[in-house]
């Protein structure tokens, strides 16, 4: 008789058998979830030995990392029937987070948030501009997964069967992943007690300290906005009041003009332009020019988060501190006292334009609540077939757009314009972005191909825009009307190779840095010059050095929209922007744990008087996005 053999299909049914039984389940959903939570950490761990060190000393924090794994995979277990689909489906999903969040963190310096599930749309449009290879990579890994998914189905088929067990099972899963968010998760005591490698004000090494998952949902529980301590709505109402300019006054038209990842990283002494054209011509022209205010701003983020960089400009409020990882947009949902609602009190048109999509940050909602009269999209004013350049609509139709307005606007009416611009043209990524480009840029330093052609890229795109200012420059100084131009940028570039540029450059740009370094991940220049006619108005050089202006010229976001009513002479315009003003001379810089005094000193701490400052205008945001009725 012929001994049995057993076969590596029967051998699979008994394991396949072994976990479907109330044994194999628990052994098997521990031992999966440990392997997926190690993968999570292999990949967006960037020192893994200190982080293994990390959690050596605090094993509490790892466990916390597995267990949203070990009950995600009950859940779909109980949901489904089927051991090894769960298993995949977890794997899948998790590590899905754990590449984008990977992804996300070396090209803006920002780790995965819950907030990024509510920008999909924003985020497929983004996909569309990647480089061809990176699409049909993750196109291929989609496929893989699915096919994954498809086979765990169709292997044998065993199965929970349908009763009170497998119920009472998914009763209790939901209710433990209840109780334990309630009480870990949300728990920000905990959270913020476990140590963090390197700058815990740096988000990123929160995570890479405490655990993608972890923090992840941490964060997730922290969106919602609360009221500051002792915050009374009475008091912000005393506060507020009209504008006390002449509604019949004469005023500049101004063109203000936020342009993507537009910076001053050219100006590095390991970059030579002597044989090529300067990226930064015209903007340095107009900067030296004696009818000019310049200097550099400290946004809220590094490549990326525009919407808060225009939310800080225009309202006057910082983005910071809503210490919230959502969009400041998300919160505006009716009619808000931004910087074109007062210009239009005292008789301005409020013009925005973005050859963008109107969806992108709920922008088409958002600026009529700012107090926009007139808005132009993508939708309705561009054609990305034939103005598309790099994915976007290019820094020449934005242009024509500008000036057209501008113009019409000049020769039909007699009131000033307020025009408003987001570019978008250099929005990364920039590998290959507008093709084979010739080198723009010499250096001294060793670059790769990969290196070399990205900032080749990124220059381009720079050098594109500053075209069109030299075109707008042209256009306002010929101009008899008075016209103020300001120029700004809203965050740094984000490259796919991370800080990597800037090490190799030897910027002073450093998350983990001194306080210099740590700001200046967040700086971006910005300009403010003036025609001569409306030089004749206001001089706005004379005006700066009442303003204090710091010698360096650093001052936070939310304060240049004031800054500039200050130099235009239009005190009175709004409270609140006069309330910027004042604490901008004592404290020009306030980045939640980093501050700049008016003497330039650098520091970590502010006093008393200065604090409640900062509280009163934290309670007057609130204020203003909750509790103000604008009619």
């Amino acid at each position: 008789m012929s001994e049995k053999t057993s076969s590596p299909t029967s051998f699979f049914h008994k394991i396949n058998r072994f976990l479907h039984t109330p044994m194999g389940m628990g052994l098997g959903a521990v031992l999966f979830s440990v392997c997926i939570t190690g993968g999570v950490y292999l990949i967006t761990s960037r020192h893994f030995m200190l982080l293994a060190a990390n959690i050596l000393q605090n094993p509490t924090m790892l466990l916390l990392n597995i267990l949203p794994v070990f009950l995600f995979l009950l859940l779909v277990l109980f949901l489904s029937g089927r051991f090894l689909f769960a298993t995949a489906l977890t794997a899948e999903i998790f590590l899905f987070f754990a590449i984008a969040d990977r992804v996300k963190t070396a090209m803006r310096q920002e780790p995965l948030l819950p907030t990024d599930l509510t920008l999909a749309k924003e985020a497929a449009s983004i996909f569309k501009t990647f480089p061809l290879s990176t699409i049909l990579l993750i196109g291929v890994m989609l496929v893989f997964f699915l096919l994954v998914l498809i086979l765990t189905l169709c292997l044998p088929k065993q199965k929970l069967p349908l009763g009170k067990a497998r119920l009472a099972g998914l009763l209790a899963v939901l209710l433990c992943g209840f109780g334990a968010n309630h009480i870990f998760y949300a728990d920000k005591a905990r959270y913020n007690g476990y140590p963090t490698i390197e700058n815990p004000y740096f988000l990123v090494n929160q995570y890479n300290s405490k655990g993608m998952i972890y923090s992840f949902l941490h964060q997730f529980n922290i969106t919602k906005l609360k009221a500051p301590e002792g915050y009374s709505p009475a008091l912000y109402a005393q506060l507020e009041g009209e504008p006390t300019l002449s509604a019949n006054g004469k005023y500049p038209h101004i063109i203000m003009i936020m342009g993507e990842a537009f910076s001053d990283l050219s100006e590095n002494p390991h970059l030579d332009f002597t044989d090529y054209r300067n990226p930064l011509e015209n903007f340095n022209g107009l900067c030296a020019d004696e009818n000019a205010v310049s200097g550099h701003i400290v946004v809220a983020h590094f490549g990326g988060g525009t919407s808060d960089t225009e939310y800080d400009v225009l309202t006057g409020c910082s983005s910071r501190y809503l210490d919230n990882p959502l969009p400041s947009y998300n919160f505006i949902h009716r009619a808000h006292d931004a910087l074109p609602r007062r210009l239009g009190k005292i008789g301005y048109d409020t013009l925005f334009l973005h050859p963008g999509y109107a969806w992108f940050y709920n922008r088409q909602n958002v600026y009529p609540y700012l107090g926009f009269e007139t808005c132009y999209f993508l939708e309705d004013s561009f054609d990305l077939a034939k103005q598309g350049y790099g994915g976007y609509i290019n820094e020449t139709a934005a242009m024509d757009k500008i000036i057209e307005t501008l113009d019409t606007h000049i020769k039909e009416k007699d009131t000033p314009l307020f025009s408003f611009t987001v570019t978008i043209q250099n929005h990364g990524p920039y590998e290959k972005k507008y093709g084979s480009l010739p080198e723009n840029f010499a250096t001294d330093v060793p670059l790769s191909d990969t290196e070399r052609d990205l900032l080749t890229q990124y220059f381009k795109g720079v050098s594109d825009g500053d075209e069109q200012l030299g075109r707008l420059w042209d256009y306002a100084a010929a101009s008899d009307d008075p016209i103020v131009l300001v120029y700004f940028g809203d965050h740094l570039p984000g490259f796919s190779n991370g800080m990597d540029f800037f090490d190799l450059l030897d910027y002073p740009i450093d998350a983990n840095g001194t306080p210099e370094e740590q700001l200046a991940v967040y700086e971006t220049p910005y300009l403010i010059w003036q025609n001569d006619s409306a030089k004749a108005l206001c001089d706005i050089q004379q005006r700066a050095q009442t303003a204090a202006l710091p010698e360096n010229g650093l001052i936070s976001s939310q304060f240049l929209g004031a800054l500039l009513t200050e130099l235009l002479g239009m005190e009175g315009l709004s409270p609140l922007f006069d309330a910027n003003n004042a604490l901008r001379k004592e404290l020009p810089v306030c980045a939640n744990s980093v501050y700049v005094d008016k003497n330039g000193n650098y520091r970590t701490e502010i006093s008393e008087a200065q604090q409640k400052t900062i509280d009163t205008l934290k309670g007057w945001q609130y204020y203003k996005l909750f509790d103000e009725r604008i009619s």
